[in-house]
């Protein structure tokens, strides 16, 4: 299994142009906020002081997270290469099982996730500092690294679902960008959480990767917003946009996130196990 995932993470990391491509396209939200969306919603919210930076933390959360499962699901884009090129025919008759080689593409994803989502926290951090002058505290950066590989573990687990499914790369290509454009709604990040319909609200708390985002939020925002809000405000800013969840009547905090991507993974490693197993049975009886 060693030999398969370094040999997944060198490919992916060999082409140079498509790790580019890869990061622009997780950043493509990034574009989209700095040159359309920062000031009408500065505006929008005129009356709360120092909204710049508010809403510059709370959109590097949402833009890290999305980042996270956009590029996990390009990095498994080898697994469906594999099985379309029947490479991965010829690495069943090694020694290793097809839940262990299928575990070798994930931990290659997660890898892959993890990296690409620390350097779009760096470049948004670095630019946001550097043009908006915000601060972010010091001991966030290593609370959010711990969320950003729970992130990055949980996105890859539920891409892994998905592409265990897929055998054509065509068809993975055409869904990869569906799923780069339903990220951002997925996370609440395109659309703040409060402006969501109550339905709506519940389908991104089904999402893993939504308890990453709203960690990332608290942690950030968490020694921003009570220097600059105070009492209701606070309260509404955070239910507005995503900071906190609330699931029968019980508000998550930030521990509770920890534990909800946990919870979730655990329950995803079964699936993708017992996906294999039946699978390798299949092609067993074949």
């Amino acid at each position: 299994m060693l030999a398969l995932l370094q040999r997944n993470i060198r490919i992916y990391f060999g082409n140079i142009f498509g790790v580019i491509m890869s990061c622009l396209g997780a950043l493509i939200s990034f574009f989209i906020y700095i040159g359309f969306l920062q000031r009408t919603l500065e505006k929008s919210w005129g009356n709360i002081p120092h909204i710049t930076e508010i809403l510059d933390l709370w959109m590097i959360a949402g833009i890290v997270t999305i980042a996270g499962i956009t590029t996990s699901f390009q990095a498994l884009g080898q697994l469906v290469k594999d099985k379309e090129t029947r490479t991965a025919d010829d690495l069943s008759l090694t020694d290793t099982s097809l839940p262990t080689r299928n575990f070798a593409y994930i931990l290659a994803s997660v890898f892959v996730s993890l990296i690409m989502q620390i350097v779009t926290f760096a470049i948004m951090s670095i630019y946001f500092t550097a043009v908006n002058k915000i601060s972010i505290p010091n001991n966030a950066y290593l609370l959010s690294s711990g969320f950003i590989l729970l992130g990055a573990i949980s996105a890859t687990l539920v891409n892994g679902v998905i592409t265990l499914f897929i055998h054509s790369y065509t068809t993975f290509s055409r869904l990869s960008s569906i799923i780069g454009a339903a990220a951002g709604f997925a996370v609440a990040t395109y659309m703040p959480y409060g402006t969501l319909t109550a339905h709506a609200q519940t389908l991104v708390k089904l999402i893993p990767s939504s308890y990453e985002a709203a960690a990332l939020r608290s942690i950030l925002l968490d020694k921003v917003s009570p220097n600059f809000l105070t009492g209701n405000a606070r309260t509404q800013m955070f239910n507005y946009l995503g900071v906190s969840f609330k699931i029968y009547g019980y508000r998550l905090a930030r521990m509770d996130n920890a534990y909800m991507l946990l919870g979730m993974t655990a329950l995803l490693t079964v699936i993708i196990i017992a996906l294999s197993l039946t699978i390798a049975k299949s092609k067993n009886n074949v």
